[in-house]
């Protein structure tokens, strides 16, 4: 009986990223780059971030201020936005925050 060969796993399928926040993810406290590559720039992937430094893009060790509840009011004062930049139409989607009363 031959031996079989393992068949090489394919490289998962990035998902290209429809928007990104306007303003960098360091705003946001996204983790750096191994590195130490503080200032990342987002990816063209969803769920990673470009590093310059090392020409890469990289999963962040974890997502800031997204990894848990957000203080909207909160992030108004120290000057943080979730406006969106949509890719396709080059155009600025702004974040609208209604709250339950």
């Amino acid at each position: 009986m031959k031996p079989t060969k393992a068949k090489p796993e394919a490289a998962p399928k990035l998902k290209k990223r429809k928007w990104i926040y306007v303003q960098r993810p360091a705003v946001y406290e996204i983790a750096p780059c191994e590195c130490g590559n503080a200032d990342p720039d987002w990816s063209e992937y969803a769920g990673r971030l470009w590093c310059k430094a090392c020409k890469k893009d990289f999963v962040p060790a974890h997502n800031g201020i997204f990894d848990g509840p957000i203080a909207v009011n909160a992030c108004r004062m120290m000057g943080i936005v979730f406006d969106r930049y949509v890719i396709k139409t080059k155009t600025v989607e702004p974040f609208e925050y209604n709250a339950k009363s």
